[in-house]
């Protein structure tokens, strides 16, 4: 055996280790990074969705909302201070819950029976966004069962309503925390 080969063998392995670290850096960022943005995905994805104004029934504005593992639909609903609305909920699947703070509403629904709950919405609430969500566990999603009622006009930022900026905005900073990952990863390989 040259000498040179000697040498290339005593640095083989040396390289091989560094390789290894660096790959396994590789990998676990991937894999951090997916589960965030996975997790950022689903929950905003009732974000991208357009607000339903509901049906305007014998004065009564009603909305049809279904719930299945792990999303409502309608995701996004639109009220006006003083409007009486009349929430009538069905589960496609398992047992969930239809919450919402603000206005006193804590309903169980069972599958596929319809629950009818009615509601005036107070004429001296705040404009803004308020989060619907499940009260009853229902699965590893459960977490991410939200919906949004907006109150009054939407939120506009520069002009631009903010539901329509916020998952592009989550996806640049995932992205931006990705490369800053790989590139100090990269200087402690070397």
């Amino acid at each position: 055996m040259t000498e040179e080969e000697q040498r290339l063998q005593k640095v083989s392995p040396k390289h091989r280790r560094f390789d290894l670290r660096g790959a396994s850096l590789i990998i676990i960022t991937v894999l951090v990074i997916t589960l965030f943005t996975g997790g950022m995905a689903y929950s905003v994805q009732s974000l991208v969705t357009e607000a339903k104004e509901g049906v305007l029934v014998d004065g009564v504005r009603e909305f049809r909302i279904s719930v299945q593992q792990w999303y409502y639909e309608p995701a996004i609903i639109r009220v006006n201070p003083g409007d009486t609305i009349r929430f009538v909920v069905s589960s496609q699947d398992i047992r969930h819950g239809f919450s919402q703070n603000e206005l006193g509403i804590n309903l169980t629904v069972s599958p596929r029976k319809a629950v009818i709950h009615a509601v005036v919405v107070p004429s001296d609430m705040a404009e803004g966004t308020y989060t619907l969500y499940c009260s009853v566990f229902c699965g590893m999603g459960h977490p991410y069962l939200r919906g949004k009622m907006i109150v009054g006009a939407p939120t506009m930022f520069l002009g631009v309503r903010m539901e329509k900026v916020l998952p592009y905005f989550a996806t640049s900073v995932m992205v931006g925390v990705f490369a800053i990952f790989i590139a100090k990863g990269r200087r402690r390989v070397r």
